[in-house]
């Protein structure tokens, strides 16, 4: 009796290893967004991280002051990314006078999802406000997403970001450039 139940298990353990982990649907696509979203709100790069595959590449053109920059990233580049930015955020909350309110929303415009369901392409726009107007990016992505081993994950992400820089409590480019 008990070769049976581990038998069972095993088969059990087999198929969620290679179908029933692996499939996709829009509900778990948008749960997604919505951990991403609570983890920038919550300033926490190390969560962000744990949403990237680790075959993830993230293409990003960045436009500052007029100023483009295209930068891809893998992975560890692009988890590091976030911890320097979230630590910027700290430099500039404590030159606007310690309190740095952050807003964050999004917008999925389709969600694809693939044949096969383990995968999805996702197309929408982001915005992080910083100081209600001192300070905002935003971004057009299109994602593509994975189901691995239970887990949504993302593997390739290609944005384009503006950052915007208003009002009498903007920083100028020199102190936003600052190490």
């Amino acid at each position: 009796m008990r070769n049976i139940a581990i038998v069972i298990a095993l088969c059990v353990g087999a198929w969620y290893y290679f179908i029933g982990g692996r499939k996709l649907d829009e509900p778990l696509v948008r749960q997604y967004y919505e951990q991403e979203a609570h983890a920038i709100l919550s300033r926490d790069p190390e969560r962000l991280c744990k949403q990237l595959s680790s075959r993830a590449v993230v293409q990003d053109r960045t436009t500052v002051l007029g100023q483009s920059q295209d930068s891809t990233l893998n992975r560890a580049q692009a988890c590091d990314a976030a911890r320097d930015s979230f630590k910027t955020f700290e430099v500039i909350g404590e030159a606007m006078g310690g309190i740095l309110t952050i807003e964050y929303d999004y917008h999925l415009d389709s969600v694809e999802l693939a044949s096969d369901r383990k995968s999805a392409i996702v197309k929408g726009t982001s915005r992080l406000k910083m100081g209600e107007q001192a300070m905002q990016f935003a971004s057009s992505f299109e994602q593509r997403i994975e189901r691995e081993l239970g887990q949504v994950r993302l593997v390739r992400s290609d944005q384009s970001t503006l950052v915007r820089m208003q009002g009498a409590g903007a920083m100028r480019q020199s102190d936003f450039f600052k190490k």
